[in-house]
């Protein structure tokens, strides 16, 4: 049997078209499924149409204005806040504490009034300066140690700004002029004054 196998072999071997088949070697036939290949998933991308790509825009604008809105609207409250933490820190230094503020307050209101109502048949100047002179007297008057830190605080809003320094300076020098020509006019009339009464 032996001799059979290997004049068997030889004569196989000596066929080149043939190979040898060994007893383990695997089947290279595939076995046809009796199923259905399995179809691919089909996945379908829906593209936007024109609608909703302008409507997606539109929306993306609307959000962005809003919260531009939301941070200008948050940053004026804050500014206000602030104005409003500068107002009260800059009312608590001119207040003089041991003053009590209203009913000085609301005699130099009085007195302003008081000022117009003394002046409302006078020419232009004294109706616009009186109710200013009333009020400035009778605050330090009502209220001397506020009034000296509303001056300070003046004075140093005046050093910050050179301008408002030039449109304080150029008030008194008016002023100032102003009164050297009315007190040289009640001198003139007093000198008339005194001349007419010699020649009588």
């Amino acid at each position: 049997m032996f001799v059979l196998t290997v004049f068997t072999g030889a004569i196989l071997k000596g066929f080149k078209g043939f190979s040898i088949i060994y007893a383990e070697e695997k089947s290279t036939k595939k076995k046809l499924s009796i199923y259905d290949e399995p179809k691919p998933d089909i996945i379908l991308v829906e593209s936007p149409t024109r609608l909703e790509k302008r409507i997606r825009q539109t929306r993306i604008q609307a959000i962005k204005a809003s919260r531009d809105f939301e941070h200008k609207v948050h940053g004026t409250a804050d500014k206000w806040i602030a104005m409003e933490q500068n107002t009260e820190k800059t009312i608590k230094e001119i207040v003089a504490q041991d003053e009590r503020l209203m009913p000085g307050a609301l005699y130099i209101s009085v007195a302003g009034l008081a000022g117009t109502i003394i002046a409302r048949n006078r020419n232009i100047l004294l109706r616009i300066a009186s109710p200013l002179f009333f009020t400035i007297a009778s605050s330090y008057y009502f209220l001397p140690k506020t009034s000296h830190n509303i001056s300070k605080k003046i004075q140093e809003y005046e050093q910050k700004s050179p301008k408002l320094l030039k449109v304080h300076h150029s008030i008194y020098e008016v002023a100032s002029d102003t009164k050297q020509k009315v007190d040289s006019i009640i001198a003139d009339l007093k000198s008339v004054g005194v001349d007419n009464n010699k020649s009588e």
